[in-house]
């Protein structure tokens, strides 16, 4: 009589924990060789199109200083290598800001 409601629930026990792995992350990326006006739209949009990449916000860098951008984005989907390799492919390489 009950044994629908048992299977719904053993099934919703192995299910759930899957999702709870999935949380959102924010890393700083120094990009290299972004030093003009038009280099932070470009590592933005390069950013922007990596799957699971929510946010991304570009502040150019001064003199001798590095442009850094930040990004928060679904660790489920995107993970630090596909978005140094997104900046690497439009140009500029980057890493993780310590």
């Amino acid at each position: 009589m009950n044994k629908p409601w048992v299977a719904a629930l053993g099934l919703l026990l192995i299910v759930s924990p899957l999702s709870a792995h999935a949380a959102t992350q924010t890393v700083a990326l120094v990009i290299e060789k972004a030093n003009c006006a038009l280099c932070a739209p470009v590592v933005k949009r390069a950013l922007a199109k990596v799957p699971g990449v929510k946010t991304v916000k570009v502040v150019e860098g001064e003199g001798e200083a590095p442009a850094v951008a930040t990004v928060t984005y679904d660790d489920a989907a995107a993970n630090v290598g596909a978005l140094t390799k997104a900046t690497a492919n439009a140009g500029f390489p980057s890493r993780v800001k310590k």
